[in-house]
């Protein structure tokens, strides 16, 4: 599909290019060590492609499908895992989901049923890399369709594939958030926002990961590794509570300001493959797009219930089946807790585990002991806090705070809780 003509005002176009070349200012003081990246970067590549040495990376004509893009060896895009919703550090996906798509319901080189755009875009399929993708041409914003603003506290989660093809021009990229509501109907360049930008990531010394709501950047982060994600998938998590904002990438936190978005900021989330002279000529792609409400600030929850209640439950600490082993995705919740202690050295808690019905009463009872008994030696060992300050119990299925018919109640029931003592 061909991208849309436009007219624009030689003023706005002068404008334009001068926030351009802002945008893209070299970064002269990015870590040298980095360099070494881009040395290995082969190594990040499975085996050779089979496209033809000078074959662009466009769509195959008998398959439908973007074939991977080459990178000095003709490589194929290495397959990484695809995007999932998970707990890291201090980010905690929101549990009520308002948007996702991961474009399989909607027909290759279509533009998807759910999304707006001011330009042009299509499904696609990418050889190496897992799932659908949603392709954005040079200078067009896209946008989920939802039929309300964002809430207050929300996270954003989606994938994107940095793509590269020789010295092929890459991408510039955006996402954020914006007060215009309907991206056809308000031109969303000239309207307040919140952006962060990845752009030239194939560059060793041009490579941009910065934010802010205007030109030139509020901050950067141009020392985070973009050169390793070439021809990788990239995930991409966004927490928003009320004026503050946290963006990570692929769990490295690049973004924590926490007066910076407006409620009108909330109206809509965007995506935009940026207008740059001369235009670029990969497509941007996003996959695996996750919204979802987090009512609160689900990093601070626990410890603010504990604080000032004296008692908090969390059905965010999971457990391999039967087990007492702790799923690496809650150390997170864990954490807060960890670090409450280590700030507040008089504080004294009981940790108490809690089973749904299935299974023996009294195999049920032994099991929520091993796993309070196991939560506090996580807390013990990694935190450093003293035993002593940290008793255990269980009460196996003997407190259900739902019922144990469905699959839903006894996710609830499964539980651990702490007191302050």
């Amino acid at each position: 599909m061909a991208a849309e003509a436009q007219i624009i005002n030689p003023k706005v176009k002068t404008k334009r290019a001068a926030e351009n070349r802002v945008n893209r200012r070299v970064d002269q003081g990015i870590d040298k060590g980095l360099d070494k990246v881009e040395e290995g970067i082969g190594r990040i590549f499975k085996k050779k492609a089979k496209s033809k040495k000078d074959s662009d990376p466009g769509q195959d004509e008998n398959t439908n499908e973007v074939t991977g893009a080459e990178n000095g060896n003709n490589s194929e895009i290495e397959a990484s895992k695809p995007g999932e919703s998970i707990s890291f550090l201090d980010f905690v996906p929101g549990s009520n989901v308002i948007f996702a798509d991961n474009f399989e319901q909607d027909a290759i080189m279509d533009f998807p049923a759910k999304w707006n755009s001011t330009g042009s875009g299509k499904v696609v399929t990418i050889s190496g890399a897992p799932g659908r993708w949603l392709e954005i041409a040079h200078n067009t914003y896209v946008n989920p369709v939802m039929d309300e603003a964002l809430p207050e506290n929300c996270t954003i989660e989606f994938d994107l594939l940095l793509q590269t093809s020789g010295k092929r021009r890459t991408p510039s990229i955006f996402f954020g958030f914006t007060e215009v509501k309907d991206i056809v109907k308000q031109n969303i360049y000239y309207k307040t926002k919140f952006y962060t930008h990845i752009g030239r990531y194939a560059e060793a010394h041009g490579r941009q990961v910065d934010y802010g709501t205007q030109f030139p950047p509020l901050g950067n982060k141009n020392d985070f590794p973009l050169l390793k994600y070439n021809n990788r998938i990239l995930r991409v998590s966004i927490a928003a509570n009320k004026e503050r904002v946290r963006v990570y990438l692929d769990q490295t936190k690049i973004v924590d300001l926490p007066r910076i978005l407006a409620s009108k900021l909330l109206n809509n989330f965007y995506f935009q493959n940026g207008e740059v002279i001369p235009a670029s000529e990969i497509p941007m792609y996003i996959g695996n797009v996750r919204i979802a409400s987090a009512d609160v600030d689900a990093r601070s929850l626990l410890v603010k219930q504990l604080m000032e209640d004296g008692r908090a439950v969390t059905n965010d600490i999971l457990f391999d089946v039967n087990s007492d082993v702790i799923k690496p995705t809650s150390y997170s919740i864990i954490k807060q807790l960890g670090d409450a202690m280590a700030a507040n050295p008089s504080l004294k808690v009981k940790i108490i585990g809690h089973t749904d019905s299935d299974g023996a009463d009294v195999a049920n009872l032994t099991l929520s002991r091993k796993r309070a008994a196991a939560v506090k030696n996580y807390i013990v060992e990694k935190h450093g806090i003293a035993g002593a300050r940290i008793q255990t119990d269980g009460k196996g299925e003997t407190e259900p705070v739902a019922a144990n018919n469905t699959n839903d109640g006894k996710a609830k029931n499964r539980r651990v809780e702490f007191v302050k003592l």
